[in-house]
């Protein structure tokens, strides 16, 4: 009997101990769910009333203040001031891009972006009409986008808010080279070639960007480590075949063969697994630029 008592007894412990941690965690899933939108969130923190007018101007505070599903890299009216970016001396059309570059048309959480990856805005190019690429490199819940980290983020009712450290600009071909970390012998290319780099600031261009592994592999089968270390007229054949000028090329624009600057290109398979020259395959495609479209490459086009 004292025995029977005392399993009861512990039993009936275990009970009532379960069912306090399940109050518990489910006074904590309450206490995590969203309560605010986006614009409420932003409105209540204070300090962002320029950057609101901003987006109130490219007609989107009716998105972040409803349903949905959206992402926002706001901006304080102090960071703003500090970056040099006076929305009044700029026009309609203009502060509707710096600000749609700014925003995704989903969720992003930071489990959904791509460590050295890329993101579509809600900008478009004049040059292509497809919308702009952003870098975004992950750590944790910590997220950078063409280099500038957001300092924190708010999941809201109808998507998420990522306060920036800095804004970011609208990326062009060369600077999408100069962000993404993987690219720094390819930038050094590039840098090198006056010509290249001269043509490449007027577009619209096509760039094949070789991956920084696969290049100093290359590299160290010519005994060297840097681009720079190579004959000038190798490296600027090796550029050059990267380098299709005046023209926008999509992933699905990419059949058959090609010409490049250098020497023409060979593509077979899928839009979304191009493979160029037999071997070379694609493995970041259509990085939309102001002033063109970069793709990159895990090997070098000989």
């Amino acid at each position: 009997m004292y025995m029977t008592k005392t399993r009861l007894f512990v039993a009936l412990l275990t009970v009532l101990a379960v069912s306090f941690q399940s109050c518990k965690d489910d006074e904590g899933d309450t206490v995590n769910q969203p309560t605010k939108s986006i614009i409420q969130y932003l409105t209540d923190n204070g300090g962002y009333t320029e950057f609101l007018n901003a987006v109130e101007t490219a007609g989107l505070t009716s998105k972040i203040t409803g349903s949905g599903s959206f992402t926002l890299l706001a901006v304080s009216d102090l960071q703003l001031q500090d970056d040099g970016v006076d929305f009044s001396a700029m026009s309609n059309d203009e502060v509707t891009s710096f600000v749609n570059y700014h925003f995704m048309e989903s969720k992003m959480m930071p489990s959904s972006f791509t460590n050295r990856g890329y993101a579509s805005t809600a900008a478009s190019s004049n040059v292509s009409g497809k919308t702009l690429s952003v870098f975004t490199e992950v750590a944790g819940s910590s997220v950078t986008f063409n280099g500038q980290q957001a300092n924190e983020n708010y999941e809201a009712t109808n998507g998420i808010v990522y306060v920036m450290a800095k804004s970011i600009a609208p990326a062009s071909v060369i600077d999408h080279i100069g962000i993404n970390p993987d690219l720094a012998n390819y930038k050094s290319g590039v840098n090198l070639e006056g010509a290249i780099k001269t043509e490449l600031g007027t577009g619209p261009n096509t760039v094949f960007a070789i991956n920084d592994k696969q290049l100093v592999e290359w590299l160290n089968t010519k005994n060297v480590i840097r681009i720079s270390d190579i004959a000038p007229s190798e490296r600027r054949a090796i550029m050059n075949n990267t380098m299709i000028y005046d023209e926008n090329k999509t992933s699905a624009d990419l059949t058959g063969t090609v010409s490049t600057v250098g020497k023409d290109i060979a593509f077979t398979g899928s839009p979304e697994a191009l493979t160029l020259n037999g071997s070379v395959k694609v493995i970041h495609r259509d990085i939309i630029a102001t002033d063109g479209v970069m793709h990159i490459i895990n090997g070098v086009l000989e």
